[in-house]
């Protein structure tokens, strides 16, 4: 099933599709809206594409999640029109805020509420579980094929598989490059003053960060714990302890199905006696475990040369640092620059269909609209143009006075983000920092690295919740001090943490969460 044969199949699609839609509506230009001969039904069975009867208007409820903007309402109307002229169908929007989709999310399936669209991700967007209780339509390849043509085309077949359970996909996965990796903003005058041209690997990092400590300068906010593990090819696992720190994975190696604690890692040995010398030459304070600075603080201030954290969070700080301080010559560097990059899921947001619409195919072929269609993606990403925002060039937006009534990418369009038509903020005086980011981006979305099932596993800590919060009460009092390199004795305040960390169950949680990760791996076979 590779993009290209899934390409030509889906033009093939749509041709046939065009022709059975013009026939239901009598009608209009069909558009995206294409589809095979052959799809899924209500019933389960198949059905011609072209029998689907689109002379009746219909109005689809759908969910979303969050709290709706001031203009929302005025923006869905005008989408509104467009998709009545095209497929006779209309959509409500209803939301679920931040504050009730916890416990409101599954009644609308076990209380039998009509509607037929829904918002949802992997974990913290109730995917799995609604799975579970039989909530979700399952979307064979057919009926993707048939309703949403042009989708098919678009979504990378590893998004399909990550979609999957038990072998059968059940949402429509966003399809964005969110990558999981954070860079540096550093200050270009000091590297050129220690001599450093180049940040681009662990070793250059170090030296850097050594350069600073010898000239009186600290080299950040504390120690680059992810830069280093990140270096050695491991990300963190989705819903571990501290963050999914305590327990990593190899995620640059898709053969290692292995999950690594850091107190059985040697690696995580060798970091602390990194970060031993590093704290002890001055490369940060020795009171940043107690410090309530923000993580650009340093660098804007000057007090560090560094700061790590996302690529956009950089970029906007490093620019900040510029605009006041344009001596200091603030870049951006990847010091894991020889790594392809990992996506972040694309299941982490998603669409699917309530499996008890009266509307499946209607359904699936609206959010090939919202998926395909740049006008309406537009509008749900900005809202009205000439209003909210503006096009510059086909590919570029910029906002205008009155975005603030409905926000960019505030309204829950995330379950239909497509790479391929999104568009990029426009900035009218661009600095070497946006072009450094640019450059930066654009090497990262060439070099995506191969998936690993891991990458869209999340743990479940709920059947060791005791165990579990007892292992993050235990890395209070050393993990933090080693991994910023703030202890007397390394060795043995890692002795002291696997015993607390023993004592506490964590063999319990390493044991429940490869069970867990068995059972996935075996239902994505």
């Amino acid at each position: 099933m590779k993009k290209n044969m899934k390409k030509a199949t889906a033009l093939c699609l749509s041709a046939a599709m065009a022709v059975g839609l013009l026939t239901g509506c009598g009608s209009g230009d069909s558009g995206s809206a294409g589809g095979s001969s052959t799809g899924g039904s209500t019933d389960g069975g198949a059905v011609a594409a072209g029998e689907v009867d689109l002379s009746e208007p219909v109005e689809l409820t759908m969910y979303l999640l969050g709290d709706k903007s001031a203009d929302f309402d005025e923006v869905y109307a005008e989408i509104n029109k467009i998709l009545a002229e095209k497929l006779n169908t209309t959509v409500k929007v209803e939301f679920l805020s931040w504050g009730e989709h916890d416990t409101k999310y599954s009644l609308l399936f076990g209380g039998g509420e009509d509607f037929d669209l829904i918002f949802t991700a992997s974990s913290w967007g109730h995917y799995e579980s609604t799975v579970a209780m039989g909530g979700l339509y399952p979307l064979s390849e057919e009926f993707i094929q048939a309703y949403a043509p042009d989708i098919w085309n678009v979504v990378p077949e590893l998004a399909w598989d990550q979609a999957k359970i038990d072998g059968t996909i059940y949402m429509v996965p966003n399809y964005q490059n969110e990558f999981g990796q954070d860079v540096l903003a550093v200050r270009g005058d000091l590297m050129e003053e220690y001599g450093i041209s180049q940040i681009t690997n662990w070793d250059e990092l170090m030296e850097f960060y050594k350069a600073c400590a010898e000239h009186g300068q600290y080299a950040s906010q504390g120690g680059p714990w992810y830069q280093y593990f990140q270096a050695q090819g491991f990300s963190v696992t989705g819903g571990a302890p501290q963050g999914g720190e305590l327990i990593l994975y190899k995620t640059q190696d898709p053969e290692d199905l292995n999950f690594y604690y850091l107190l059985d890692w040697d690696g995580f040995t060798d970091y602390c006696h990194q970060m031993k010398e590093l704290a002890d030459m001055g490369a940060w304070s020795q009171d940043v475990l107690s410090s309530s600075d923000e993580r650009q603080t340093g660098l804007l201030t000057g007090r560090a040369a560094a700061m790590a954290w996302n690529l956009g969070s950089c970029k906007t700080y490093a620019k900040q640092a510029n605009t006041e301080h344009p001596e200091w010559n603030v870049t951006l560097v990847d010091p894991v620059s020889a790594w392809p990059k990992k996506v972040n899921s694309y299941i982490n947001n998603g669409m699917a269909i309530n499996a008890a619409s009266k509307n499946k195919e209607r359904a699936m072929m609206v959010l090939n609209e919202f998926y395909t269609n740049p006008t309406i993606n537009d509008m749900t990403r900005f809202g009205i143009e000439g209003k909210h925002w503006e096009a510059v060039g086909d590919d570029q937006y910029k906002t205008l006075e009155a975005s603030s009534g409905f926000g960019v990418d505030s309204n829950c369009n995330w379950g239909w983000m497509n790479n391929e038509i999104k568009r990029t903020e426009y900035i009218e005086d661009r600095t070497a920092v946006d072009d450094t980011y640019d450059a930066m981006l654009e090497a990262w979305d060439n070099n995506v690295k191969p998936d690993h099932i891991y990458d869209g596993f999340n743990f479940d800590r709920t059947p060791v919740e005791t165990q579990a919060s007892a292992v993050e009460a235990a890395l209070g009092t050393y993990y933090s001090p080693l991994v910023n390199g703030l202890v007397d004795d390394v060795d043995a305040s890692i002795e002291q943490l696997r015993a607390d960390l023993e004592s506490a169950g964590i063999r319990d949680v390493i044991a429940e969460m490869e069970r867990q990760a068995a059972e996935y791996v075996a239902s994505k076979q």
